[in-house]
């Protein structure tokens, strides 16, 4: 709303400042393509500890791949269990490479990392952060 006495909104200053949105949405599109492709494009990979046992998410973070050597066919008393903890592992890879996305886009505006720490329990973040200190 207007205030008495002023006139109504200047178009060439509504215009600027439309011209302005559009070009810092268009720059944070092209930050974002451009982080995507350096992180987010990979799939992400884990594998149980004694590497019998894998699971692959895709780039957009579900399952892609389950694969189990035919030794671990073995261990069926707890080949689920490992399956369903390796997906979370992976899911939470997932999550802390798109929080490193975000953090990048959002800047100092938002506190991604503190958002994750509060989510993600300690013991998968160290998982997910060793998986992906090892790219």
């Amino acid at each position: 709303m207007t205030e008495r006495g002023e006139g109504p909104p200047d178009p060439n200053e509504m215009l600027e400042r439309l011209q302005r949105m559009q070009s810092e949405a268009e720059e944070t599109l092209r930050r974002f393509d451009e982080m995507n492709s350096e992180l987010g494009a990979d799939a992400v990979e884990v594998f149980s500890e004694d590497g019998l046992v894998r699971v692959k998410l895709d780039a957009n973070g579900r399952v892609d791949e389950v694969g189990i050597d035919e030794a671990a066919m073995r261990q069926r008393q707890t080949l689920g269990n490992t399956i369903v903890e390796l997906i979370r592992e992976a899911s939470a890879t997932y999550g802390l490479r798109m929080a490193e996305m975000a953090q990048s886009l959002a800047g100092d505006k938002v506190d991604v990392s503190a958002i994750m720490d509060r989510y993600m329990p300690q013991d998968m973040r160290d998982r997910a952060r060793d998986n992906l200190d090892g790219r």
